[in-house]
């Protein structure tokens, strides 16, 4: 009777691993989903602020060699932008777009996802890089004249860098994304993409 009882406490606990890690795992999901409903912005904008931040640590780490050391103004520069400008602006933009052009409803016409994604890229996309060029300089302590300097050498090149490589994702993501999820979507994808302007960045100064 002892040994049929260890056996199936045995069942149930391969049935039921550890809750330390699955159950600690669950928990912080269920506690970031619970601050987007409650707190929508501030999560949008803490979750944007530290992803932004370690994208640029993973750049400088990437591009660093004997002779550089680390910059800690770009990284405030990446971190406070992410948190002021980046996550408020990407919530309000899509609760906009579903206004304007609700996902999956039938006055916007057949061609609807599509119509929903050319408004990102082509009402978004162009002003959100000018801001985030503009910002970044400013934030990093270089004058008005020094961030348009930046703009006119970079901006061009790096907008169509961004039609290119996040046309599909953000396809996907305002036409299938949950609208709570959407910011932290493009915040997981912006990581790459941090890391690729802050690269970029990096090596013009």
């Amino acid at each position: 009777m002892c040994q049929q009882s260890k056996q199936q406490k045995q069942e149930n606990s391969d049935k039921n691993p550890d809750p330390s890690d699955a159950g600690l795992i669950k928990r912080m999901i269920s506690f970031y989903s619970t601050q987007l409903y409650q707190r929508p912005v501030m999560t949008k904008a803490l979750t944007s602020a530290l992803i932004a931040g370690f994208g640029d640590l993973i750049s400088q780490f990437i591009n660093s060699n004997p002779k550089s050391h680390y910059r800690w103004r770009t990284t405030f520069a990446f971190t406070t932008f992410g948190l002021i400008f980046n996550g408020p602006l990407t919530h309000h933009f899509y609760v906009l777009l579903d206004h304007i052009l609700p996902r999956g409803a039938t006055q916007t016409g057949k061609y609807s996802a599509i119509k929903r994604v050319l408004f990102d890229r082509l009402v978004l996309a162009p002003p959100y890089l000018l801001l985030c060029f503009y910002m970044l300089s400013i934030l990093e302590g270089k004058s008005s004249a020094e961030a348009c300097q930046k703009i006119r050498e970079s901006y061009w090149t790096l907008l169509k860098m961004n039609w290119k490589i996040w046309t599909v994702f953000q396809y996907v993501n305002i036409n299938y994304v949950q609208p709570e999820y959407r910011v932290l979507f493009t915040n997981v994808l912006s990581l790459v993409w941090t890391i690729y302007i802050a690269t970029f960045r990096h090596k013009q100064l």
